[in-house]
């Protein structure tokens, strides 16, 4: 039995309110787990830094939300279901009715628009567009592993062996998502009401019995069981503190949404735990609801009306915290909807859609041009300008502070950044500018693949490493591992057997590291 299904079935019923189910089966970039390509990022710069992810589950209609105001070809398409009053935004673009706040957090530069993401041969199934998204691939790749959860894999490469003092990352809600599954487990966990929370796995005894036998398989998967529920027992207490240790502020707008999943209830436990210290990085709630193929108009109204009122009060319930400024939120849907309605007054699943981001340091405004309804794709939706990977790549840049050779790892690919945020990360400073170390430029560069390229580097003594990795993470050479005296050095490297393409080299030494990209040609 695989560990996930293993986990699946036994820890259900001793942890379930941890949520360490539904694992996934290990991506198959094994330098992700093991490797020092996954040693500590500087983590000083983007650790302070919270990240909100909105999941509009259902395909969020784009058109209707950011409205192309001026344009025939939107009420010629929609004469049942097109918004004639519209917030405006520009001379030809408007927002909903409903985002009142959202207007006013655009206008103070606190909320940019991302006009037209999605990707490539966009797949309209509710499920696999889902996973697309989450796990940050094309429509022909099957990843079982999160865009989040490999860049939490790089921040944290020995956990849970090792961890910090607060979760990875939380899900509001009773069950994880794909979003953060690292390679070997979730890196997070869910937590629906934190008090109740700590009630549960606080008399959750994961010692009972005596040590498994791990020279066994199931003894092997019982000492992870323990191991991964301990994880849960230290979280307990961090988690509820940080809860009981502030209050919301009234400051949430009333909206007309009465669904199950309020959005304005999650973000509230968030702005608590965030106002009251916990350390958690990235947060993750949905809003159902969004899959309006009948009777759109009302439906739609009171969503976004909730995602006013929420995103709204949260970053006012953390300014009136103190908290705020290093606080941002970021919308994802599966697929926006289809240019023209249907005969039930609804649309039905389309391709692109805009994103949204909001916090003190977004580049507020629109990104983008404004829907193109004329040249759409054969079946008659709308194609995208912006591939929603490029997005991802930013947020862990410019947000988070990787490298782009970090960003590319986590992402499997490189893709060009949008300016979504006003500071600068101050770990993107190449390391080379601290004295005594640093990583040259290989030359030559590109190399003749069967050729010899040198890799200069300098390091400040001690044990350093330098190793090679394709664009997928996988490690290919270790051209170094030893102690060296302080100084100038230079390695070589016979690209031997290696396919053309790019490549990327590390280099580590007593907690610094830096990394370098480098092509082979035939």
């Amino acid at each position: 039995m695989k560990r996930r299904n293993f986990i699946k079935t036994s820890v259900a019923a001793g942890v379930a309110s941890a949520t360490f189910a539904n694992m996934f089966d290990p991506f198959s970039i094994k330098a992700y787990a093991n490797g020092p390509l996954l040693a500590k990022l500087a983590k000083a710069a983007g650790s302070s830094r919270k990240l909100v992810v909105i999941q509009l589950d259902g395909g969020n209609d784009g058109l209707n939300t950011i409205v192309p105001k001026e344009n025939s070809d939107y009420f010629n398409s929609r004469s049942g279901i097109a918004i004639n009053d519209s917030i405006p935004l520009t001379d030809t673009l408007g927002m909903h009715p409903s985002f009142q706040h959202m207007k006013q957090m655009y206008d103070d530069g606190t909320m940019a628009i991302v006009q037209n993401v999605g990707y490539d041969n966009p797949n309209r199934s509710h499920f696999r567009s889902t996973d697309i998204w989450f796990t940050g691939t094309d429509a022909q790749t099957v990843w079982d592993t999160g865009w989040l959860g490999r860049y939490l894999d790089i921040q944290h490469p020995n956990y849970p062996d090792v961890a910090p003092n607060h979760p990875l990352s939380l899900k509001i809600g009773t069950t994880t998502n794909l979003l953060i599954e690292g390679e070997n487990l979730t890196m997070g966990m869910a937590v629906a009401d934190p008090e109740q929370f700590y009630q549960i796995i606080s008399k959750t005894d994961t010692s009972q019995g005596d040590p498994p036998d791990t020279s066994t398989p199931g003894g092997r998967e019982l000492a992870y069981i323990r191991q991964i529920a301990s994880e849960a027992n230290v979280y307990a207490a961090p988690v509820r503190d940080a809860y009981n240790s502030t209050q919301n502020n009234d400051v949430y707008p009333d909206s007309t949404y009465g669904g199950r999943y309020n959005l304005s209830e999650q973000m509230k436990i968030i702005a608590r735990l965030i106002g009251g210290g916990l350390e958690t990085q990235i947060y993750i709630v949905q809003i159902r609801g969004f899959d309006t193929h009948a009777q759109q108009i009302d439906t739609h109204a009171d969503l976004l009306s909730e995602i006013n009122s929420a995103v709204y009060g949260f970053f006012e319930d953390l300014k009136l915290m103190g908290a705020a400024d290093d606080v941002a939120a970021m919308t994802i849907t599966e697929f926006g909807r289809r240019v023209r309605e249907n005969g039930t007054a609804g649309t039905d699943h389309g391709t692109c859609a805009p994103m949204f981001f909001w916090g003190p340091q977004v580049v507020g405004g629109i990104t983008g041009n404004d829907p193109d309804l004329v040249n759409l794709d054969n079946r008659g939706d709308m194609i995208a300008e912006f591939d929603f990977r490029r997005m991802y790549a930013s947020v862990l840049q410019q947000w988070f502070s990787l490298t782009p050779s970090d960003a590319a790892l986590a992402l499997g690919g490189e893709f060009e950044n949008v300016p979504l945020f006003l500071l600068d990360p101050t770990s993107t400073k190449p390391t080379s500018d601290i004295t005594g170390f640093g990583l040259g430029q290989n030359y030559p560069n590109p190399v003749v693949g069967g050729a010899t390229t040198a890799i200069p580097f300098a390091t400040n003594g001690g044990r350093t490493t330098l190793r090679v990795y394709d664009i997928q993470g996988r490690e290919v050479r270790t051209l170094l591992d030893s102690k060296l005296a302080p100084g100038q050095h230079e390695a070589k490297f016979h690209v031997n057997g290696l396919p053309s393409g790019t490549y990327i080299y590390r280099l580590e030494s007593k907690g610094l590291h830096e990394t370098r990209t480098l092509r082979v040609t035939k």
